[in-house]
């Protein structure tokens, strides 16, 4: 008994496994701690942890992000434990507009966050603007193309400027240029600051707000995990209505055949090219007349079925004090067009503890990108006659260039004749240096690197002996190379001071401090050269020493900033807390006299769950936060520049179009935001256990927006650029995640993001209104607004000089028709003069809104899928307005009547053209509904008992595949996305809807 008592005294060993309660798999790098003596250990990749132990330990304490923490007391030396997801999801940390790792609870301002894990399974091409479309509440995050390679447009809470929309962008802390090319699966989880609140934190960078990438880490003290996966995608493009007509209302012979001018029918001669049919017009023509010529479909020959291949390969583990994320990946995806891009992607993240309480992380990506891509426009072949086959080709296997005499090139022919190729290498790079006192002082330095280098080589062949038109430029041909750099180098260095009053000087109140002081510089290099040669032989090989005419041209541009950042933040427990702060930046784009530019921040929080204690209510938080940020000034907007120029032998100097200011301040957002946050519990329910929710009001203004300002031509410039105009924005959003139902072979998650936001422009300094094209900028008005010719609405309508359109002796000779004025006779449509103009509506919706289901079923296979819900927004359908110039558009098909007789009368519809200058007939609903994501996985290692791997699941998947829209165009998306030409859908690039299978296997 005495030696039995004397062994159990001694200390023993405790071993054991750590699984996730929803799918049993193993939890790799879960702390295990023993309460009450210092003995700590993590599990490792199986989930398993060994432990030695003193007797005096009874409890075990395991902890892991994102799951509740949990104490089981210790009986016998092997235990399982199961962790359950934490349901408190306001209790993450957060870091981007707070300054450091801070609780959720315990801030003032939204950080809406996304964890990698629920990005969307069908985001194959590789980017992380994709994955975070309809995950974040007040993020309009739209990809206007299809085009490999392209970027999306990221607009956080409305238009604040005139100029980009797209927001700060920070990896691990440090600043880069964007996020295209970033490899999804090195990102660990995105947090997005959406105001100018937290953006103040950022100075005259955050006034767009900030979206900052954490990449994965791996973890300590276990053995390297593998991860390998691999994802087909068949790609094709959102196609929506038929465009075209289905008849015509050319002239025939007695069996319905076209004929041309000559009264022959119209036929492909030898040179390629078809004859012109004759046309017939008139008030009573109709189309109405079936093609009987062969039909060809020219979107189908326009753009093809395209793959896409995405290849992964990661490993990550860690020693005692050390921790490694390695990945490498490959895209290829081909273009529906023609040609493709590569992209190869490596990434390295790295940890060490150099010595007690001093770490050093380092994390470098490496992206190299190949691609061959050119024009994207396919519109010639759409403008045209759909009896041209654009794919037939002559003698010497080339395709026609011009198969018609005018207005109808062949954007197919431009592979026979073009050659570009572009190749570019990003490199990102950051450093974190980090020390930790025993007590109250923490050290931390940031210093990051974005490269990016691209070379470039464009020529035309030589066509002088092609018996066929011009491709482009000149028969000749011609050469160009051109070389892009651009580095972009931020350093933050960090001095935080904190205490707690009750562990630091045994005081019995629960207050917490932070004190942030940091010094953050940001520089920027640009240089870019272009070499061009015109005059090429017929033979290769070419180069720009055999042309005939040889030019360069190039430019560079600097620019430098500093700021300095000062934030306190007061906490009572987890009750309530302050925070108020001031940044001062100094920056090369200011003008004269050097000045800093000082943003003032304030948030204040209080948690009343704290005082409720209330088992259905766990988490309920109020908050509110005052905020000031900027944006910068263009390169050399406040220094005389000069342009250059080659004259003969010589070269000359000129001036820019647009004056340089040099008193142009930094554009200001002023920022208020009131919101709320809690968490309904009902944990005893299989049925809506628990619903998150996050609700925000904001309001803000934009002051000192520059703005072109036209000059006298007497002053020798256009415009110059002046702090001349005042925004206004306000808004809310919502979003809100549910468990619906949580069983043992079933959970089911619902999530909701809403958002709706208006910007107005509040006044001009200089009364002028801005009209460009189809928009406007109006005192008064919405920002953006389409503004342009309207079709009478009435018989008695007047100008704006007040004299009258139709003259009451001639009021009988019109009717409404389909609520237009039109003319009895004529069977034309009255429009409005070009003085006469109106708001056509607005680009910008009423709101946004995403559904998100995701459901778990026997543990084995899980379901999702993501509705994006785009409302109340007009897109100016600019290709139906050319397909009217041809009369070649579906509407000549539809049937009016007018003065009693009814037909698909040409003359109305061809009065609606108006030569593509804007008229309201063509601003269109830009509403949509569209499944943005549908995916189905299956893990089959639970389900085959497999042994040799962690992981293996398989998963089908499909993006855009289902669109509900009443906009007549191929794509309610695909729109320009500038900030002053929004929603123009000018026949671009579509939008791709794509089938993917991949597959998953992880040891």
């Amino acid at each position: 008994l005495y030696l039995a008592q004397g062994i159990y005294a001694q200390d023993r060993t405790i071993t054991g496994t750590v699984v996730g309660k929803d799918d049993g798999l193993p939890l790799p790098g879960v702390t295990v701690s023993a309460k009450g003596v210092k003995a700590m250990t993590t599990t490792g990749a199986s989930g398993t942890f060994k432990l030695s132990l003193p007797a005096s330990a009874t409890e075990l304490t395991f902890s892991f992000l994102g799951y509740s923490t949990q104490t089981v007391s210790v009986s016998g030396t092997d235990l399982k434990v199961s962790m359950a997801v934490d349901s408190k999801q306001l209790s993450d940390v957060v870091v981007t507009g707070v300054g450091t790792a801070t609780d959720k609870r315990k801030i003032g301002v939204d950080v809406a966050t996304l964890s990698s894990k629920n990005f969307a399974k069908s985001v194959v091409t590789g980017s992380v603007e994709q994955a975070l479309q309809g995950q974040i509440a007040g993020a309009v995050i739209r990809t206007g193309s299809g085009q490999p390679g392209d970027g999306a447009s990221i607009i956080l809470r409305g238009i604040n400027t005139l100029g980009s929309t797209y927001p700060m962008i920070l990896v691990d802390g440090v600043e880069v240029s964007d996020l295209n090319g970033l490899d999804p699966s090195l990102v660990e989880r995105v947090e997005v600051v959406k105001g100018a609140a937290a953006g103040m934190l950022y100075g005259a960078q955050g006034g767009n707000g900030v979206i900052q990438v954490f990449t994965k880490k791996g973890t300590r003290g276990t053995a390297p995990t593998i991860n390998f996966s691999s994802k087909f995608s068949s790609d094709q493009i959102i196609q929506g209505d038929d465009l075209l007509a289905k008849y015509h209302h050319y002239v025939t012979d007695g069996q319905g055949y076209i004929l041309d001018n000559n009264g022959v029918r119209i036929a492909r001669g030898t040179d390629g090219k078809y004859t012109e049919p004759a046309l017939l017009s008139g008030a009573t023509t109709v189309n109405n007349k079936p093609y009987l010529e062969p039909f060809y479909d020219h979107l189908k020959q326009a753009f093809r079925t395209a793959s896409t291949y995405n290849n992964n390969l990661s490993i990550s583990g860690g020693g005692d004090k050390s921790d490694y994320s390695i990945n490498v990946s490959r895209l290829d995806q081909q273009n529906v067009m023609n040609n493709k891009l590569t992209r190869h992607t490596a990434g390295i993240n790295l940890g060490v503890e150099l010595f007690k309480n001093f770490t050093l992380r380092s994390t470098s990506q490496a992206i190299i990108e190949d691609e061959n891509l050119i024009s994207g426009n396919r519109f010639p072949l759409l403008n045209s006659y759909q009896f041209i086959d654009f794919t037939f080709r002559d003698a010497l296997g080339n395709l026609i260039v011009q198969p018609k005499e005018e207005n109808q090139s062949n954007s197919l022919a431009e592979n026979d004749w073009h050659v570009r190729k572009d190749k570019s290498t990003r490199f990102v790079q950051s450093l974190n240096l980090n020390y930790k006192f025993p007590k109250f002082v923490e050290l931390d330095y940031k210093v990051g690197l974005d490269y990016y280098a691209l070379n470039n080589l464009d020529y035309y062949k030589n066509q002088t002996s092609t018996g066929q038109d011009l491709y482009f430029g000149t028969r000749e041909g011609s050469y160009e190379q051109s070389n892009t750099r651009n580095t972009k180098f931020n350093s933050i260095a960090s001095v935080f001071f904190r205490t707690d009053f009750v562990k630091d000087f045994n005081s019995k109140l629960p207050v917490t401090t932070s004190t942030q002081v940091s010094y953050d510089v940001r520089k920027e290099g640009y240089n870019y050269f272009n070499g061009r040669g015109v005059g090429l032989p017929s033979y290769p090989p070419y180069n720009i020493n055999v042309a005939t005419t040889k030019t360069a041209t190039g430019n560079s541009n600097a620019f430098l900033s500093y700021g300095l950042l000062f934030n306190q933040s007061i906490d009572w427990g987890t009750l309530a807390g302050v925070s108020v702060g001031v940044r001062s930046d100094y920056s090369s784009e200011f003008g004269a006299g050097g000045k800093a530019f000082t943003f003032p921040r304030g948030t204040a929080y209080f948690n009343p769950s704290d005082l409720l204690k209330l088992s259905w209510l766990p988490q309920w938080k109020v908050r509110a936060a005052y905020g000031e940020a900027g944006i910068q000034p263009g390169r050399y907007a406040r220094q005389v520049t000069l342009d250059a120029g080659t004259l003969g032998d010589g070269s000359y100097l000129t001036l820019p179009g647009t004056a340089s200011n040099p008193f142009l301040r930094v554009q200001t957002s002023k920022e208020f935001e009131a919101g709320t946050d809690f968490v309904l519990a009902n944990n005893n329910k299989a049925w809506v256990s628990r619903v998150a929710v996050t609700a925000t009001y904001w309001k803000r203004e934009s002051g000192d927006v520059i703005q072109a300002a036209d000059l006298s031509p007497s002053t020798g410039y256009v415009a110059i650029n002046d702090n001349l105009m005042t925004l206004k924005s306000s808004g809310y959003e919502f979003s809100a995640d549910a468990t619906m139902l949580q069983k043992k072979n079933l959970t089911w998650n619902f999530g909701i993001r809403f958002a709706h936001s208006q910007t107005i422009v509040d006044k001009i300094a200089n009364g002028q209104d801005v009209v460009s094209g189809n928009f406007a900028l109006k005192a008064g008005e919405r920002f953006g607004i389409f503004y342009g010719q309207v079709p009478l609405s009435s018989v008695d309508q007047l100008k704006p000089d007040g004299s009258r359109y139709i003259a009451a002796a001639n009021v009988g000779d019109y009717e409404l028709v389909n609520g237009f004025v039109t003319n009895k006779t004529t069977k034309q449509v009255l429009v409005t003069g070009s003085d006469d103009k109106k708001n056509m509506g607005d680009p910008t919706p009423k709101f946004t809104m995403s559904f998100i289901n995701s459901f778990n079923i026997y543990q084995n296979l899980s379901l999702s899928f993501q509705f994006d819900w785009n409302y109340g927004n007009k897109v100016y359908n600019l290709t139906r307005q050319w397909l009217y110039r041809d009369q070649l558009a579906a509407d000549f098909d539809k049937e009016v009547t007018v003065n009693g007789q009814t037909g698909a009368f040409t003359a109305y519809y061809g009065s609606l053209y108006n030569s593509t200058n804007p008229i309201s007939w063509f601003a269109e609903s830009g509403s949509f509904l569209r499944l943005r994501d549908l995916s189905l996985s299956y893990n089959l290692r639970n389900a085959l008992n497999i042994k040799w791997a962690k992981t293996v699941s398989v998963t089908a998947s499909a993006r855009n595949i289902l669109t509900i829209t009443k906009y007549s165009g191929l794509d309610p998306e695909s729109s320009s996305t500038g900030t002053l030409d929004r929603g123009v859908d000018n026949f671009g690039f579509p939008n791709l809807k794509s089938y993917q299978f991949g597959v998953n296997i992880g040891f």
